[in-house]
């Protein structure tokens, strides 16, 4: 039988259905896989009104999902945010997607690997009730796979409350470029990285150089627009992204840097109330993204950049947000809506991730100066 590895609180979720603040049936690509489209044609009430099942699946991207109804849901979503298709014929005419979602699964050789994914609110609560994320199995006994080796030590620095988030990622993704430059990669080279001395040197190199808090704000306010530009042409998550969408056209235009430099450093003060949770965030996401069952080092590489990107859009989003609201404290609903937005919108596999990074840089692999600016300093 093969290892299992959760999260410590996977078994914990249930979903809410009707009740979720964030219904995971509407404003994003739901997939359809074949077994399901076959089951579906032979389902005679998916003939609503008279009309055919392909009025209620497109193809987009390669791939089947279902068509969005005018209001941006899921036809089969009924007015008390239940599925109709369930309410006739059970859960198990459910798509792959729908059945699994936001539970993640990969299957490697030796192990499956089992999380949840930060696009539903009830995960992302989840989240902010853990101390500390732990799992299930102890991936520290598990020495025999390079790349696990290299994931444990990115998420060991994570969870090292002695480095900001900030410095963490810089640190993580220093020694990420360190290996990737090395033609093989022992054990005990990755021992080294984890070494309290090694990892002293790195911080107080990186404590020793100067960030420009208006360079990161720049750099973060040009990536949102970049990255919500397609779901603002499909008018989705508008009333999430339009007005700190506007708000960052202005900025991008003109602002006062005085002013923003005091407002950056008032919000930072806030955002680092929930600093657990998004330590707890950016270890899910290393867990679960960062090797997949057919993944190498570069790819490794690749998602942590995404990973870093995805966080500092984030920040950025709910830094909009907290500036349209003129609002001292930033609440804790604003913080999840916006995880729950983002990760929505980045939640792209591999193979796009790589097109959208090669078209958007000169290489695919960035410089560790680039990370840092993306980051910045907290």
């Amino acid at each position: 039988m093969k290892n299992e590895i959760k999260t410590d609180y996977y078994d914990n979720f249930t979903c809410i259905a009707d009740r979720c603040s964030f219904t995971c049936c509407q404003e994003w690509k739901i997939a359809v896989d074949d077994d399901t489209y076959i089951k579906w044609n032979h389902l005679s009430l998916t003939k609503q009104n008279n009309d055919y099942l392909d009025q209620y699946v497109r193809q987009k991207d390669g791939t089947r999902v279902i068509a969005l109804n005018e209001q941006k849901q899921c036809p089969f979503l009924n007015e008390q945010k239940l599925c109709n298709l369930v309410l006739t014929f059970g859960d198990e005419v459910l798509s792959e997607t729908c059945a699994i979602f936001p539970r993640q699964i990969h299957e490697f050789a030796d192990r499956k690997e089992y999380s949840l994914v930060s696009c539903c609110p009830e995960v992302v609560d989840l989240m902010n009730q853990q101390d500390k994320i732990c799992f299930t199995k102890n991936m520290f006994d598990m020495d025999e796979d390079i790349l696990l080796q290299i994931r444990t030590m990115m998420i060991t620095i994570i969870q090292n409350q002695h480095f900001s988030i900030s410095k963490s990622v810089m640190m993580i993704f220093y020694i990420l470029l360190e290996i990737h430059q090395n033609e093989s990669v022992l054990k005990k080279e990755i021992d080294e990285y984890k070494d309290k001395a090694v990892l002293k040197e790195l911080s107080d190199t990186i404590d020793n150089m100067k960030f420009l808090s208006l360079d990161t704000f720049e750099e973060n306010n040009e990536l949102f627009l970049d990255i919500a530009e397609n779901y603002r042409k499909q008018e989705l998550y508008t009333s999430y992204l339009e007005p700190i969408a506007v708000l960052a056209e202005n900025l991008s235009r003109d602002y006062d840097k005085r002013k923003m430099i005091v407002q950056l450093q008032k919000f930072e003060k806030q955002f680092s109330s929930y600093e657990k949770l998004f330590r707890n965030y950016l270890i899910v996401e290393i867990f679960s993204n960062s090797l997949m069952p057919d993944s190498d080092l570069e790819s490794m590489v690749v998602m942590i950049q995404w990973i870093a990107m995805e966080y500092a859009i984030m920040r950025h989003s709910i830094f909009l947000s907290w500036l349209l609201d003129e609002q001292e404290k930033l609440s804790y609903t604003v913080v999840r809506n916006y995880i729950v937005v983002i990760s929505r919108m980045m939640g792209y596999d591999q193979e796009d991730i790589c097109e959208y990074l090669d078209k958007s840089f000169k290489n695919l692999i960035w410089e560790w100066g680039y990370l840092a600016l993306l980051i910045g300093a907290n």
